[in-house]
């Protein structure tokens, strides 16, 4: 690697975590070391790369790998806030996100949600996945069916703006009278250790959603292709360096030892493990828990969700 320039990565597996694991390897042995705004004094510069990830089979089994910041309950939840909107209600009030870092207001400035589904444009509300699955129901070749997040009046001025920038979607026919949905998502930023397991599974989720809201449209079948995952700064933070590294005088493994101690099977998990802690997960989180505990989410979104929850107890639904 030339001195200056940020490599540019590939990383091309079957499933989620056989991509996570590899991204995670080859962002750490290639990546340049580069500063972040969100350096302590203390940090080491970040390793950091432009990385293009291909996952062939977005269910594939197993689907979940086991070392991810959040738990399995608030998982869920967050796959609920991107799909669903559970948390939209929770975005301050756009004359607050407009005073950007003056405003006193600690509440959200947006979600995927809201900005793919009700993007703001002056007094228009705009629903762009809507739109991806018009779009691609009337002409599934369409180069045109895609859906952004950022508002150039909204986002320069925050301390934290979205890092999804773009959804993009095609249908390829699959040659028995359906078709296949390919997706593609751009991000201008991404914490790969401790964000990109999480984004992606509610991401393969929405891509299901859309496709199933094609398939209901146009009477077709509709099967999920490979995702693609574009980041233009994929990178590991340096506060989490000692997590990479261990620490071999206190006999903690680094992160690449670890992996290799355990079979693949035991370093993940596929859904049908996975579904009960979805629903309550025993420590205050998941859907159950979530209907419970949120008074104030609106009932559009909560009889969303509760379809949601009752999907999740048929034996034959994927999470």
């Amino acid at each position: 690697m030339e001195s200056g320039n940020i490599p540019v990565l590939s990383v091309n597996e079957n499933t989620i975590p056989r991509a996570y694991e590899k991204a995670i390897r080859e962002v750490w042995e290639k990546g340049v070391s580069i500063r972040t705004e969100y350096d302590r004094p203390e940090d080491p510069p970040s390793r950091d790369a432009t990385v293009i990830i291909t996952v062939q089979k977005p269910f594939g089994q197993p689907r979940f790998h086991r070392s991810f910041a959040d738990g399995l309950g608030g998982l869920a939840e967050y796959v609920m806030e991107v799909v669903h909107g559970a948390h939209d209600y929770w975005v301050k009030p756009l004359e607050e996100i407009l005073k950007g870092s003056k405003s006193k207001d600690t509440r959200w400035t947006y979600t995927y949600h809201e900005r793919l589904f009700e993007y703001r444009i002056e007094d228009k509300v705009v629903n762009q996945i809507g739109y991806i699955i018009d779009k691609l129901s009337s002409t599934g070749y369409t180069r045109r069916a895609q859906a952004i997040t950022w508002n150039p009046k909204l986002d320069p001025p925050t301390e934290d703006p979205p890092c999804l920038q773009r959804i993009w979607g095609r249908l390829c026919e699959d040659g028995e009278g359906g078709y296949i949905f390919n997706m593609n998502t751009h991000w201008r930023s991404r914490d790969l250790f401790k964000a990109w397991f999480e984004n992606v599974i509610a991401l393969t989720t929405l891509m299901r959603k859309i496709a199933e809201a094609i398939s209901e449209k146009t009477g077709k079948q509709v099967k999920l292709g490979r995702y693609v995952d574009i980041s233009d700064s994929l990178h590991i933070y340096g506060s989490y360096f000692r997590e990479i590294e261990g620490d071999p005088e206190k006999g903690i493994k680094s992160f690449f030892e670890k992996l290799e101690s355990r079979t693949f099977e035991e370093r993940t998990w596929g859904s049908d493990f996975i579904k009960p802690f979805f629903i309550n997960d025993g420590v205050g989180k998941g859907l159950k828990l979530m209907l419970e505990r949120e008074k104030e989410m609106p009932d559009k979104v909560r009889k969303a969700i509760e379809e949601e929850l009752r999907l999740m107890e048929e034996e034959d639904y994927e999470v």
